[in-house]
This record gives C-alpha cells, structure tokens and sequence, in this order.
C-alpha cells in the first residue's frame, strides 16, 4: 500500500513539474507496466480541476488521508477479519484505485469542494470604493475611474486619483486666518466605506487616513483652528502630520488626542470592544472615566460595557496589516474572524454548530484571495465545515 502512495506522489510531482528525473523514469516504468496503469494516469493528468485538489492533497498526512478515505469506501457494518488475508483480496480488486489512492480521498469528497466553489460565485474579495458626502449633502461615488475630476469646496481643492481622496487648502487663506480663527465656520465633509470596501484620504492639513470596510470619517474641508478634530465610526489608520497643533480622533465612547504620530483604532458600533494600537510616537485615550498614555507598540482595549482600558504589548502589524491589503488573526476566536472576513467579504452567516464560535484560528492571508481558500484553511486547522444555504454562509 506504501507503494501505492509513493505512485500518487509521483503523480503529483508530474503535473506540478517537480518530478527529479529519476523520479520521472520510475513512474514512466510504472506507466508502461500495464494498460491500466497508463489510462490511469492520463485521466489523472487530464483532469484540470484536480490539479488544485492535488496541491491541497500535499497538506495532508498521509496516514491521516487513507483513515479518511477508508470510512468513504467502508461505510457499511465492520465485519472481523483476519488482516493478512483481508487485505489479499481487497488489493486483487481494488488495485487500480489503490494506485491512486491520495487522488481518490478528493475524489470522494468532489461533494465539499463544489460546495466551497458554489460559495466563490457567490462571495467576492472587497476592494476599494467609498462614497464622498459634501457639506449640502452631495454624495459622490468612489469607485474606479469615477469623480477623477477636481472638486473646488470653498479654498479647498479635492483630487480623487488612483483611490486616494487628497484635500489641498489654498495656503494664502490658510494663513490668513490664523489670526481670525474665532470667526471661520469649519465646513465638514463625510467619506463613508460600504461593506466590502475601503479608501485612503489625505487631510488638508496633509494627515494621512485609511478607512477599513464599513467605517466612515467626518472631517473639516480645511482646518482652520487652534485644535484639529475628526469623527470616525469603524476602523481607521491614521499617520498625523505634525503641526504643533492637537489632533483628535473622535470616538464616541473612545477619543484619542496626539500631535503628530501613527496608529490605528477599531471602533464599530455594534462591537463590544473598541481598540487603539500606537505604531510610533504617543497617543493618549480618553474614556467617560479615565485617560492613559500609549507607548509604543502598545495596544489598548476598551470595554464598552463596564468602561475597562487595559493597555498591553503587541505585535502591531496583527492590528495594522489591513492598510497593506492583509488580513491577519492572532489566536482570535472564531465568530470573530468571521465578523472580519464577512465585512470585508460582505456576506452573511451563521453558526448551526455554536461550540464552533470558541474554536481558535491564526493566520495571515491577503485579502484579494477567493473565500473558498480561507475555509478551507479553516477547515484544517479547526472542526468546521462551511456550507452555502441560499446565499448565507452556514458553520457546521
């Protein structure tokens, strides 16, 4: 039978091109030792959809795969053999399938990765799309090649090029009304990012944000007094520009107050937690009932319900790597990531096995890949499966 494996595994290595040559002249050998064997192999090689199925098979112990594709071909009632003589006769009949035996455990389980394909046609990555909200309530749609032309607001220009919104205040008026502070009406505009998208802005007063998926930002067209504040619902990254002046990040129940430095803050309204993770410089948070100091590389959790900031040591990129187009868990649970991968994802899901909800999941991945590739990491890595119900995700 160890034969039969190391025959599966050649196959393998041929039609991912990495058979050494001797490699290649033992499965050749194997190849002309029959006709079997040789129509076999070219309706092995001949099958497109197998070639992934057969990169995933690597994943796999082997041990591990036989034990499962034995319960696929032996469903029916265990009946006591004696093991020599049983596997005799089982090898005369079914050697043919044995010689393939890695390639048959997908075979036989075609069922799950047509659910997994089905649920690619249904759920698409994000990308990056927003929508611009003008002080009289204009909305603009931000997608692709649209709203490239310039937009004049007041002595502000604004230039969306290449996904990114950049707002650019005339540096006479500018000036001009340092001294005059008190008597100019701050004008404010609003960029929303639906589910499944996200979108860069640059701020007049050149501060840089990233808005994740379903996040939106409420902003001054032009900062014109001694303090700069922002209103942000949702997840965003910011890196300050230094000016000398205070700038604030409104939160609701979490606001965060610098001068010049980058971080990043996760605040959605229907979440329990708001975050704040500090990349470089100091940041401070206020709550309803206290205010603390971030260093560097730390990260702050606040619990909406009892008011509780606790500050600890972190990796930044696990909280950050979204802005470079990644989407990274560490040791989270999994009805979190699958609050992360459904907002980006934009789809809906339930949990039919909810012991599944406690199951723990670390990984790194882009988030340009097909779901079905997330699941089926998932799968292996926890007791889940995934299935498509009309158009809704269900964990098993």
């Amino acid at each position: 039978m160890e034969q039969h494996f190391y025959i599966a595994e050649l196959i393998s290595k041929k039609i991912r091109n990495s058979i050494s040559p001797e490699e290649e002249t033992e499965l050749q050998h194997w190849i002309n030792a029959s006709t079997e064997n040789a129509e076999l192999f070219q309706k092995i090689v001949g099958n497109e959809q197998l070639l992934s199925k057969l990169e995933i098979y690597q994943l796999f112990d082997q041990q591990k795969s036989w034990a499962l594709m034995e319960k696929k071909l032996f469903k029916t009632k265990t009946v006591q053999l004696q093991t020599q003589k049983y596997w005799r006769y089982a090898a005369a009949i079914l050697l043919p399938l044995f010689l393939a035996a890695g390639v048959m455990y997908f075979y036989l389980n075609s069922t799950e990765e047509d659910v997994l394909s089905r649920i690619d046609k249904v759920v698409k990555p994000g990308s990056q799309k927003a929508t611009l909200i003008l002080e009289d309530g204009t909305d603009i749609d931000l997608e692709g090649e649209t709203a490239q032309e310039n937009i004049k607001q007041r002595a502000t220009e604004i230039i969306n090029h290449n996904n990114v919104l950049t707002y650019t205040q005339d540096t006479s008026v500018a000036d001009s009304n340092e001294s005059t502070a008190e008597k100019i009406e701050l004008v404010f505009n609003q960029l929303k990012t639906p589910v499944g998208g996200g979108y860069q802005l640059t701020l007049a007063d050149g501060t840089e944000v990233w808005l994740n998926a379903a996040s939106s930002l409420k902003y001054p067209i032009a900062f014109t007094d001694s303090t700069r504040e922002v209103f942000l619902e949702g997840e965003g990254y910011f890196k300050v520009a230094h000016n000398g002046k205070p700038f604030i990040v409104n939160g609701n129940s979490l606001d965060i107050r610098v001068l010049g430095t980058t971080f990043n803050v996760s605040n959605y309204e229907a979440e329990p937690l708001a975050t704040a993770t500090l990349v470089e410089g100091r940041i401070q948070l206020s709550t309803s009932k206290e205010q603390k100091i971030l260093q560097h590389n730390e990260h702050a959790v606040y619990t909406k319900q009892n008011t509780d900031l606790l500050v600890n040591q972190v990796n930044t990129n696990v909280y950050t790597s979204w802005v470079e187009g990644k989407i990274e868990f560490a040791n989270e649970d999994l009805e979190t990531v699958m609050r992360k991968l459904a907002r980006w994802y934009n789809f809906e899901y339930s949990f039919e096995n909810e012991q599944a909800k406690q199951f723990h999941f670390t990984g790194r991945i882009n988030n340009t890949a097909q779901i079905s590739s997330i699941f089926k990491m998932l799968e292996m890595t926890t007791k889940v499966k995934f299935e498509l119900e009309e158009e809704t995700i269900v964990i098993l």
